[in-house]
């Protein structure tokens, strides 16, 4: 079911110079010719031909020349870069590659309780990228979609060996149920409704500004995983109980993910589909709490 896991020297380098502020795209006015938020997603790809087709197409021959020319010198700033966070990028490859049997069955849960029966993630790739700007001891991932084109990007902090709790395998599954969530409209649509429905309880909560929409989607893919029973199930990583009054995001799904473990289970275990009663009981969790 997983994907190729891709390792491009490109968009690594396109990556690295955002992340160093070697080059702002702003300067090239970009961002008026991509209807994107921003030019990231235009920025992956398994070969450097891809990429600058993809970018000639949504800003014009001449922008993409203007900007060729500011990236050529500073491929070899990069050069001594990649030739030793490249070995590290690697390991991650060999790592999540390792651990497809695990991937594969926190998927197939995923599925299920998105109600979808026949989708295989083949088109899907996941794109690893060093990230110099940070040494966090955390990957970030995060998915791009759209309904002919969607990938994964696991951004890996510089010098980031691979994990031996195996929790980043949950993050990366994480994005992939968001991917899942849209696959079943009518269950995206119900979560949108339910946190319009809720958005007054919502707003008070969310500490950074974030849509309601997202922040309950966020809430309730972390009660199966990372933080939730999945991970418990197939990597065996302890649902922990927050023990403080839940501040900010992360505390709002560690909160979801203890309280509502064995809810998930249950489901889990019976087959069931993410309904209607499970988003209103994820509601009152939270307002029992705050």
């Amino acid at each position: 079911m997983l994907t190729d896991i891709v390792i491009s020297r490109f968009s690594n380098l396109l990556f690295y110079i955002q992340r160093t502020g070697k080059c702002s795209p702003k300067k090239f006015d970009l961002e008026k010719y991509i209807s994107e938020d921003n030019i990231d997603v235009l920025f992956y790809g398994k070969n450097e031909k891809i990429i600058w087709k993809r970018l000639q197409k949504s800003i014009g021959r001449e922008q993409m020349n203007r900007f060729q020319q500011v990236v050529k010198p500073l491929k070899l700033t990069f050069t001594s870069y990649w030739k030793k966070e490249s070995k590290t990028v690697l390991k991650w490859k060999k790592y999540f590659q390792m651990h497809t049997t695990e991937i594969n069955g926190m998927l197939n849960d995923s599925k299920k309780l998105c109600g979808i029966k026949h989708l295989s993630f083949s088109n899907v790739p996941i794109y690893l990228l060093s990230d110099p700007s940070t040494k966090s001891k955390e990957i970030n991932a995060w998915f791009s979609w759209t309904p002919k084109e969607s990938f994964m990007v696991v951004e890996i902090p510089f010098g980031l060996q691979p994990s031996k709790n195996h929790f980043p395998i949950a993050v990366l599954c994480h994005e992939f149920f968001h991917l899942l969530l849209r696959k079943n409209q009518n269950l995206h649509s119900r979560i949108k409704e339910c946190a319009r429905t809720n958005s007054k309880f919502l707003t008070k909560i969310i500490d950074n500004g974030m849509p309601e929409k997202m922040f309950l989607e966020e809430v309730l893919l972390s009660s199966f995983l990372p933080e939730g029973y999945l991970s418990e199930k197939h990597l065996g990583i302890k649902i922990n109980q927050n023990p403080t009054k839940p501040k900010d995001l992360l505390d709002w799904r560690r909160h979801a993910a203890f309280e509502l473990k064995n809810v998930v289970k249950r489901y889990i275990e019976k087959g069931y589909v993410i309904d209607q009663k499970y988003l209103t009981l994820l509601i009152n969790t939270l307002k029992a709490k705050k």
